[in-house]
């Protein structure tokens, strides 16, 4: 699942400080993974577990916490930055694509619900 070595951290020009924090960051990914396959009971790798951060918003806090990030929007900035390819991924565009749908709906029913409530008025 990890791409990154503790080892490519210390051949890197980051400080010690970004070295620490990274490390941290990549445990963090790595303990959330193993939690939520055992949760999902399949195995997850990074695309797996990108989208159902994406899909589960029950993962999503629990993930900027374990990850030490400030908000989950950081947190997934920075699982991004460790794997670019999830930008790429088939499975990424489509759960992104459900959720655009999801929430496109959502506004259509709401923007239905305020009509009728106008035109009873």
């Amino acid at each position: 699942m990890l791409q990154y070595s503790r080892t490519d951290l210390d051949r890197s020009n980051s400080s010690p400080y970004d070295q620490l924090i990274s490390r941290e960051f990549i445990e963090g990914v790595l303990k959330a993974g193993a939690l939520i396959s055992m949760l999902e009971n399949k195995k997850i790798n990074t695309t797996m577990l990108f989208s159902l951060l994406l899909e589960k918003p029950d993962y999503q806090e629990f993930f900027a916490e374990v990850t030490s990030s400030n908000s989950f929007k950081e947190a997934v900035s920075s699982l991004l930055y460790l794997y670019p390819s999830l930008v790429k991924s088939k499975i990424t565009k489509s759960v992104v694509r459900k959720i655009n749908a999801k929430s496109a709906n959502r506004t259509r029913k709401t923007l239905v619900q305020q009509t009728s409530d106008c035109i009873k008025n």
